[in-house]
């Protein structure tokens, strides 16, 4: 790792801290340009029967390129860090990484930390920016870098930059976007980082939103609500986790919809031409893509024909 680091002709010593799908194509940029002398994750929570601790896909490919991986329980035990100080880190990179870093772990490196947050901070500050952007109806995001202090997203801008939210926009078309812009601009920023040449910018904190993790509650639809609501639910949790509703007494999740014309009692199923839609509580929505219990998506027509559905028939 250390030959591979030193063949870029870098001088910089960067520990990247993340775990989420947005922090991954940024830790593959920046060890691309400059290498990364490590990799610290979340801890992996057991799944399934067995409670086995399955690795995220950035710890996999970190260790696939060589680079020293580490998933704390808590990155601020004095343990960890005696073994950060070791790696004598010029800088941290942070993205999606879930724990908030304390006083002692960011006076480490030299010119400090930055996080990489994926909204127009102070708007959106948390785990979920980029889903609540969605479900609350935003027109535009963007992504934040700021000097990181230990409140959460709380630190001095140093780079900002907004994007449109379009119509068809969804969690996962959204967060790409994002990802991608992040990783257009962590090179010279790193590079400023390094000179001091960076300009801080105080948040205004009186304009501060959070962005909490959703919650299992929070996925299932309230089809009572309005359809843009109900609409901007489906597209904030596409494709994962996604948005729930219950079909003759199963899980269905509902992937894409788009707004009807025909009016319809909420949760109560009607066609309109040949397609299949759901009211709401001021219209209706058409179901493009759903996935029934224990089956793979499919197309809302594929699903009325596939399952024989009956206007009338009411989604609880």
């Amino acid at each position: 790792m250390a030959e591979e680091h030193a063949a870029k002709g870098r001088d910089m010593n960067i520990v990247f801290f993340g775990s989420g799908a947005f922090a991954m194509p940024l830790a593959q940029h920046i060890h691309e340009e400059f290498g990364l002398v490590a990799v610290i994750v979340t801890k992996p929570k057991p799944h399934g029967r067995g409670r086995k601790e399955i690795p995220s896909k950035i710890a996999v490919w970190a260790q696939e390129h060589g680079i020293t991986v580490w998933a704390p329980h808590d990155p601020n035990t004095v343990e960890f860090i005696s073994t950060l100080m070791e790696l004598d880190p010029d800088v941290y990179v942070l993205a999606s990484y879930g724990h908030i870093l304390g006083n002692d772990l960011l006076r480490i490196p030299r010119y400090g930390g930055i996080n990489v947050h994926p909204s127009l901070l102070p708007r959106h500050r948390g785990a979920a920016p980029i889903q609540r952007a969605i479900m609350e109806g935003d027109i535009v995001t963007g992504v934040t870098v700021i000097m990181m202090d230990e409140r959460i997203d709380h630190g001095d801008i140093i780079f900002q930059q907004s994007v449109a939210i379009e119509p068809d926009d969804t969690y996962g078309t959204l967060l790409e976007r994002l990802s991608r812009l992040s990783t257009e601009s962590i090179g010279q920023i790193l590079h400023d980082v390094e000179r001091g040449v960076c300009v801080h910018t105080p948040q205004n904190h009186e304009q501060k939103s959070y962005a909490h993790k959703i919650t299992k509650e929070e996925t299932v639809i309230r089809w009572d609500q309005g359809a843009d609501a109900v609409r901007n639910l489906i597209r904030a949790l596409s494709p994962h986790p996604a948005a729930r509703t219950m079909f003759r007494g199963k899980e269905l999740k509902i992937i894409a919809a788009r707004k009807g014309k025909r009016p319809g009692d909420p949760g109560t199923i009607l066609f309109e031409s040949k397609d299949i839609a759901v009211g709401t509580g001021d219209g209706s929505l058409i179901l493009d893509v759903v996935q029934p219990a224990n089956r793979a998506l499919m197309a809302g027509l594929d699903f009325k024909n596939g399952y024989h559905i009956q206007e009338g028939e009411v989604l609880a």
